[in-house]
């Protein structure tokens, strides 16, 4: 019985010392003020993805007019299980497409992002199916804030 009661302590305390389990979540990328781009994106995904349901077409971020840095977009793949790497996103005349199956794929995209000060900050967004929303973003109280306007940009 002692014999038991020692293995069953001792798995108890390796269990503790090697942290099994999830992972901590990783922090919002809205509280950091050095890449308020990933915080726009991040705002948006997660209401894009919020809506797609858990079987949607294969999702790309794109910025315009310069892409994302490889270290960017991990930041955001690694928050968003279900976003592909941009290439996995092709853009050609009939529409977008998945590179590797070849079916029809979605582009979530930020463009004309520009930042007036370390604090204050703009940039459209696209989501399918919704019209452009232009955000203003503020930096207060150790995270960035959102207020969106969305138009319907005249053809």
């Amino acid at each position: 019985m002692r014999k038991d009661l020692s293995i069953g302590a001792a798995l108890a305390l390796g269990a503790c010392a090697s942290g099994g389990g999830e992972p901590p979540p990783l922090a919002p990328l809205a509280g950091d003020r050095e890449q308020p781009v990933l915080a726009l994106f991040e705002h948006v995904l997660s209401g894009y993805f919020a809506g797609a349901g858990a079987g949607g077409p294969t999702t790309c971020a794109q910025l315009a007019p310069a892409p994302l840095t490889a270290e960017q977009e991990t930041a955001l793949i690694a928050r968003f299980v279900r976003l592909a790497p941009a290439e996995r996103c092709v853009v050609a005349a009939q529409g977008v497409s998945d590179a590797i199956t070849g079916e029809p794929a979605q582009l979530v995209q930020v463009y004309a992002f520009a930042c007036e000060s370390a604090d204050l900050c703009s940039g459209w967004a696209t989501v399918p199916g919704a019209p452009a929303t232009r955000y203003a973003m503020r930096f207060e109280s150790g995270a960035w804030r959102f207020d969106g306007d969305r138009r319907i940009i005249a053809e």
